[in-house]
């Protein structure tokens, strides 16, 4: 029987689902570099990878919150994390799982809105909208390829190139995992992370140039990255965490929407 691209059952999608697996997946992540700090607490997980790149220094709530009195508790126990770290943090918070007066408390503890997040699968990709983009396309098994990958996503979202620096360690990251960057003329213009966690695929930082949207180049490196993933495993569903910005190629590539989380910050240590 033919699995539809977008029929997943809501709560396969669901909050509970795109908490645990951001949570997985960040595990994964900042539990590659050395000194990295990961712990859970009560409703809490911790997952700081201790390096200057914001996005992978974590803190998430991973189950509902009974009262304003847990969630204080909550941002104070992360708070103490954060202010630890010697880098900025993120905190993830999904909406569903705040309680009753859950405003206030955001407001009175500082806490600061910065995104949104969808998390989206799908059990078999949508067929191609056009033929395969003509670029070079070089899996990050060097550090110089691996670096390139960090400088496509820093150039996308307008960050300063050293935050994304931490991406040169990829090729000494455990397990199953495949980061793509495309190359046109030599020049590096898109970029995409497949790696497996347990029996699904994940796909992070995918990103292409500003200049070079609209040309199919994102879509390009995912596929090339999740094909190389799936050719090495029998995983199944394929996970992602979305901008608003993204969702839309992901949809095209037969992606189903979820839950929505929220990214949040503590400041700055500038």
């Amino acid at each position: 029987m033919d699995i539809r691209h977008d029929t997943l059952p809501m709560a396969d999608i669901g909050t509970i689902a795109t908490t645990d697996v951001f949570i997985a997946a960040w595990r994964y992540m900042t539990g590659q570099y050395p000194g990295h700090v990961a712990a859970r607490i009560g409703t809490l997980d911790v997952m700081l990878s201790q390096t200057v790149c914001t996005f992978f220094n974590m803190l998430a709530i991973n189950a509902p919150i009974a009262d304003a009195a847990g969630l204080r508790q909550a941002i104070d126990t992360a708070r103490g994390y954060a202010d630890r770290c010697p880098y900025d943090t993120m905190f993830l918070i999904p909406p569903e799982f705040l309680p009753d007066g859950a405003e206030a408390v955001l407001d009175d503890t500082g806490v600061s809105f910065s995104m949104s997040l969808s998390g989206m699968a799908t059990d078999r990709l949508a067929p191609p909208r056009r033929e395969a983009p003509a670029l070079e396309f070089r899996f990050a098994r060097d550090e110089g390829t691996a670096l390139d990958l960090g400088r496509v996503n820093a150039d996308a979202y307008g960050m300063a190139r050293e935050t994304f620096a931490i991406t040169g360690h990829i090729p000494h990251w455990s397990g199953t995992h495949f980061g793509v960057v495309g190359y046109a003329g030599g020049r590096a213009v898109t970029a995409a992370q497949a790696y497996l966690l347990g029996d699904c695929i994940y796909v992070a930082m995918v990103a292409t140039l500003p200049d070079c949207h609209g040309k199919g180049y994102g879509e390009g490196a995912m596929r090339h990255a999740i094909t190389a993933a799936q050719e090495a495993s029998d995983a199944g569903r394929l996970w992602l965490h979305a901008t608003d910005m993204g969702r839309p190629l992901y949809r095209s590539m037969g992606f189903a929407d979820g839950a929505r989380v929220d990214l949040y910050s503590f400041g700055s240590h500038a």
